[in-house]
Parts: C-alpha cells; sequence; structure tokens
C-alpha cells in the first residue's frame, strides 16, 4: 500500500470528489482530508491510500502540478520524502484542470512599526 500527500486543493473540495480524482489513476482505499479540530473547514491538505505501487505513480506523475479550480496542487509520497517528484502530465477530470508552472517570486516582507534599512541602535552605556 502506498500512502501519498496531496496538497493546495480548494477549500470546498471533499473526500468523494478528491476519491473521483485519484481513481481516475487507480484503485483507492482511503481518503482523508485534514480539518481544523473546531471549525472543521479543511486544511487544504489530505492523504491518499492506493494499494497498487504502479497505479499510485501514474497518479503522482500526472496530479503533481496539475490546477484543480485553479489552484495549483502538489502531490508526493507520504511516507517517504525523499523520493523525487515527477514530472507533471496534463490530464482533465470533473473539475476545470490546467497545468500551470508557477515562477517563484519572492518578496521582502517587513514586521509592523520595523524601519526599513539604517543601522540598528547601539547599546548606551
Amino acid at each position: 500500500m502506498v500512502k501519498l500527500f496531496a496538497g493546495g486543493f480548494p477549500r470546498d473540495l471533499e473526500e468523494l470528489e478528491l476519491k473521483d480524482i485519484f481513481e481516475q489513476y487507480g484503485t483507492v482505499d482511503a481518503v482523508n482530508i485534514v480539518r481544523d479540530k473546531h471549525t472543521g473547514i479543511s486544511r487544504r491538505f489530505g492523504f491518499v491510500d492506493m494499494p497498487n505501487e504502479e497505479e499510485a505513480v501514474l497518479a503522482l506523475q500526472n496530479l503533481h502540478e496539475a490546477s484543480i479550480d485553479q489552484d495549483v496542487i502538489s502531490v508526493t509520497y507520504a511516507d517517504d520524502r525523499k523520493k523525487e517528484k515527477p514530472e507533471p502530465a496534463p490530464r482533465t477530470f470533473g473539475r476545470k484542470v490546467e497545468v500551470k508552472v508557477k515562477p517563484k517570486i519572492y518578496q521582502k516582507v517587513s514586521r509592523p512599526g520595523e524601519r526599513v534599512g539604517g543601522k540598528r541602535p547601539r547599546k548606551r552605556i
């Protein structure tokens, strides 16, 4: 049995919908979407158990960095973080799905009330 981690999907995605998406590539034993304890709102990640290794690899290759309702999802192995991520393959299913690779954009973030630039003040003796 192979356990896959799926993250970044829309908050309104239900277990049955996630199961349907993964079942296009093979048999799915269990789906667990992680939810907030108090509110019950999805935390946008979950786990999928697939009994067949080949089907799990196929799902991983096709669904990693795919888009579900304009949210890019990430699919990796849950039990072994050292395995490589596969190349995404374009696929479509029930929901609108697009494969996009977003460039990483970094920007400087400062805390509220923090000065930007300048030197730190010296200690007074």
